[in-house]
């Protein structure tokens, strides 16, 4: 099972960048038509942009990927090639996993059993369509249900 924010995230990067360009029309157009204190037009502009760069740069793709015997998460930004994976390990360690509804987004925590004891992740999810939290939970029981299967190494 694969689970991943791509669509959503791209759609933000879009929108971004489009409120940049506006910014800059504006910017353009404001100057010719509408006289006054440049200090005002150059102002706005600058805040716009710093807010629109930064929403572009905190922008990051989450991926959930659980296979047969391995849970990996893994971050990206929409405009980098690399694929790292924050957090890849085997399912019988995975003790716990569940979505919850933050004030803006959603938040993923992964509790697992490790030498020194119960370890929890924290994951930003941002904003999800309706049905991505259903197959959050779908992947909390599908985890939950390989644990009771016996693990058998080969």
């Amino acid at each position: 099972m694969k689970i991943n924010n791509r669509k959503e995230v791209t759609l933000k990067l879009y929108g971004f960048f489009f409120l940049l360009l506006l910014d800059l029309l504006f910017l353009i157009l404001s100057q010719q038509f509408f006289p006054s204190s440049e200090e005002f037009y150059y102002t706005s502009f600058v805040i716009i942009f710093i807010f629109c760069m930064w929403r572009i740069i905190k922008l990051k793709i989450f991926s959930l990927e659980v296979s047969e015997h391995i849970l990996s998460v893994k971050y990206r930004h929409p405009l980098a090639q690399n694929r790292q994976p924050v957090l890849e390990l085997p399912l019988h360690k995975v003790i716990a996993m569940k979505t919850e509804k933050a004030v803006i987004n959603y938040i993923l925590s992964i509790s697992i059993s490790s030498r020194k004891g119960i370890k929890n992740f924290y994951y930003r999810l941002e904003q999800m369509p309706e049905n991505q939290p259903e197959k959050y939970n779908q992947i909390a029981e599908f985890i939950k249900t390989s644990k009771k299967e016996p693990y058998h190494y080969s």
